[in-house]
């Protein structure tokens, strides 16, 4: 038995374990962070960083976002390229226009191999806070208890260790034994006819511009053509399974697609190979006592559109403060049930918008740009880029389509005369928002002082003077309650101080 039990466990130091113990630093929660593998992996199953996971790494610490896009490729989207039966050839320039997304500072795709991803993350949280994860560690057995959980870990070395904990997050992937070994449910389903393939190899002679991401298309195939930072492009294809052939040389196979879309490619050293099924699998709820599933424990999709690794990361940046709160006891139990109700929609969302780019492009069937032309037109397409972003994800409750921000929105980045809204909110509290096109009574705002100095731990007020333009559509003085994680919890009249109180009073321990 431990000697000291710890307040949170976290089985796998993959992007969302290594997300969740930077963000339980962060907030100064003790953890462990234990992984099975030996080191941490040398190959990029995920290349894309998108516009929402962008900012959030903003918001967790400047150095982290500024490694992030010095080292990725800045893409502003995808170009569809398309062969018929005869072998003439067409695009769609471009596809999907990440450029559009004007209401973040990143309207781009990152593309960033996600080993470096991990380890930026890892970086930060050895350098900022000298923590570091355990590897060759293994969680063999997890017994729910009333007032936690005990875990057995089997290291490398065979010595076996018991560890008393009050949580337990499994980030341990898509087979996640902790999930089966507590028998968790899920639903779910496989691409059964399609076959996939990564290839990261070095192209010469590429024509096209390596800044897009280029989706290749004809009957009875599918073809996505990336440049990665190091110089190397990741090729990954999508057959069906009737005519993927196991024995076939991959680089031949790819070799042989890319030729009917550009002229003169080469390819060179093969720098990683892998074939796999694609899947589906959503579990049933998020949470089970006091254990629960982050990452691709608790959801797993087709690759299309690159959300795996943002939905992941983004868990994560969800459960960690509230995790933090409930310990720290700034707020009651009952927050964590809100990582379940939020979440796993977003994870059914996720899935949703990958079906749907899989079947649109990686299917190997629709070799047909005037149909894709048609969606374009339509502006579905766009609408596509706003979920796979990210940004359009939100945690209002159900049936809430009020126009204008609500709770539950992801609160915009706005530029106050302050300073940007992200920066003056980069701590880890509530940021009460105070916008005012007129001089706040001293009563009220003495009032809101005095609900901010009750809790200095949980509340920060952000006061302004004058609203900006962008920002408020009627002449009345706003209260925006701004979540640790960015999303807006409230937003009442500046002269509805009571609604604020039974919030905080409610939500938080105060």
């Amino acid at each position: 038995m431990s000697q000291n039990p710890i307040p949170v466990l976290i089985v796998g130091s993959g992007a969302a374990g290594s997300m969740l113990a930077l963000e339980l630093a962060r907030f100064g929660v003790d953890y462990r962070c234990v992984d099975r593998l030996p080191a941490p992996s040398r190959y990029s199953r995920a290349v894309t960083v998108h516009a929402r996971t962008l900012e959030m790494l903003e918001r967790i610490d400047t150095s982290l976002i500024d490694r992030f896009l010095k080292r990725g490729v800045h893409s502003p989207g995808y170009v569809m390229h398309f062969i018929d039966g005869t072998g003439a050839r067409s695009e769609v320039r471009p596809g999907l226009d990440f450029t559009q997304l004007t209401s973040s500072r990143y309207p781009l795709l990152l593309l960033h191999s996600q080993d470096e991803t991990e380890a930026h993350l890892r970086n930060v949280l050895q350098e900022k806070y000298g923590r570091t994860a355990e590897w060759g560690v293994t969680c063999t057995s997890v017994v729910q208890q009333a007032d936690g959980v005990l875990a057995t870990l089997q290291h490398a070395d065979g010595r076996e260790e018991q560890v008393q904990c009050r949580y337990l997050v499994a980030a341990d992937g898509g087979n996640s034994r902790i999930r089966e070994q507590l028998d968790w449910q899920k639903d779910g389903t496989d691409y059964a006819s399609t076959v996939l393939q990564n290839l990261d190899v070095y192209l010469h002679d590429f024509p096209d511009h390596k800044q897009w991401v280029h989706y290749c298309m004809g009957p009875g195939h599918f073809v996505m053509v990336v440049q990665l930072p190091g110089g190397y492009f990741r090729l990954l294809m999508s057959q069906p399974a009737d005519k993927a052939d196991a024995a076939e040389v991959p680089q031949k196979v790819f070799s042989d697609i890319l030729a009917q879309h550009f002229e003169g490619i080469r390819l060179g050293d093969t720098v990683w190979h892998s074939r796999w099924g694609s899947r589906i699998h959503l579990a049933n709820s998020y949470r089970q006592g006091n254990v629960f599933l982050a990452g691709d424990a608790a959801h797993v999709h087709s690759t299309a559109g690159g959300q795996g690794m943002n939905c992941c990361m983004q868990d994560a940046y969800n459960l960690g403060w509230k995790l933090a709160y409930v310990l720290q006891g700034l707020a009651p139990a009952t927050l964590l049930d809100t990582y379940d109700s939020e979440r796993k929609p977003i994870g059914s969302q996720v899935i949703a918008a990958a079906s749907t780019i899989h079947e649109l492009f990686m299917a190997g069937r629709n070799s047909d740009p005037a149909a894709l032309l048609a969606l374009q037109a339509s502006g579905k397409l766009q609408a596509l880029v706003g979920q796979v972003s990210g940004l359009d994800y939100h945690y209002r409750a159900a049936g809430d389509d009020k126009p204008g921000l609500q709770a539950g929105d992801r609160m915009p980045d706005l530029q106050l005369p302050q300073g940007r809204l992200y920066e003056l909110s980069r701590h880890p509290c509530f940021t009460l928002l105070l916008v005012s096109q007129a001089v706040t009574s001293p009563a009220q705002y003495a009032q809101l002082e005095a609900l901010v100095q009750r809790n200095p731990h949980a509340l920060q007020l952000l006061a302004l003077d004058k609203a900006p333009a962008q920002f408020l559509q009627d002449s009345d003085a706003r209260l925006y309650l701004i979540r640790p994680d960015g999303y807006l919890a409230l937003q009442v009249p500046a002269s509805d101080l009571e609604s604020l109180e039974h919030w905080c009073q409610a939500h938080l321990l105060l």
